[in-house]
């Protein structure tokens, strides 16, 4: 592979990263709620994040199967009991702001977490 080439993924690996970039949306969970008509599993909050919808405790919504769902289920109950901040990875160039990510709305981007910290 000559330079030019190499340069031309590089740039095109940087321009790529940058659509996407990534960040991390950190804090208390507040509110573990469950909604009984259809499993949405959502939080009051997650540090700036306000009534996110998480996942579906009954049907796999945006890759998240509902046995994945129960575990992410337990761990936000975990860390609120403990009062333990956790952590989500997003990679939709967006921010940990209601606009980014509005109340009652799926999340977008979200990738990995949550991971619970102190």
């Amino acid at each position: 592979m000559n330079k030019l080439s190499i340069a031309c993924l590089l740039i095109t690996g940087v321009a790529s990263a940058q659509a996407n970039a990534a960040y991390v949306c950190t804090g208390n969970v507040k509110g573990v709620s469950i909604n009984p008509k259809n499993g949405d599993l959502l939080a009051e909050s997650i540090g700036p994040l306000v009534w996110p919808k998480l996942c579906n405790l009954e049907t796999e919504i945006s890759s998240v199967s509902p046995e994945t769902c129960k575990i992410i289920y337990s761990t936000l109950l975990t860390a609120q009991t403990a009062n333990k901040k956790v952590t989500l990875w997003f990679n939709d160039g967006k921010d940990c702001t209601a606009a980014s990510h509005p109340a009652w709305h799926d999340l977008t981007g979200w990738y990995f977490g949550p991971k619970i910290s102190d």
